[in-house]
């Protein structure tokens, strides 16, 4: 519609120097208009290809999830959990304190020591 429209506007302005600038805008309209309609096409199929892609990546994050857990299952592999934290905690503290007198610490260290060992020999 919008076509013929420009073409029969075309017709009627041709034959004057104004008929030459009514072309060049009625081009312009029309040519912003494919534009608009084209850019339009593109943004829904990347919204579709974006959704596409979000949910195969849900799709593999649970399939890991799920793979994961069986084969931790399987092997029996125990929970990871954190052994000594609060002597590390207090042996950065302390080596903070005093970044240049590093024996004040010796004792947490020989107590974060013993905990490790501790840890290793109950696994």
């Amino acid at each position: 519609n919008i076509v013929e429209n420009t073409q029969q506007a075309v017709v009627s302005t041709q034959s004057t120097g104004e008929g030459a600038k009514s072309q060049a805008k009625i081009d312009a309209e029309v040519m912003s208009s494919s534009l608009n309609a084209e850019r339009m096409r593109w943004r829904n199929k990347f919204s579709l290809i974006e959704g596409n892609l979000q949910k195969r990546k849900q799709e593999l994050l649970s399939a890991h999830e799920e793979g994961t857990k069986a084969v931790s299952a399987k092997l029996n592999i125990p929970e990871r959990r954190e052994a000594c934290s609060a002597e590390v905690s207090e042996i950065i503290q302390c080596y903070r304190s005093h970044p240049t007198e590093v024996l004040r610490c010796q004792d947490l260290a020989r107590s974060f020591e013993g905990c490790v060992t501790e840890s290793l020999a109950s696994r």
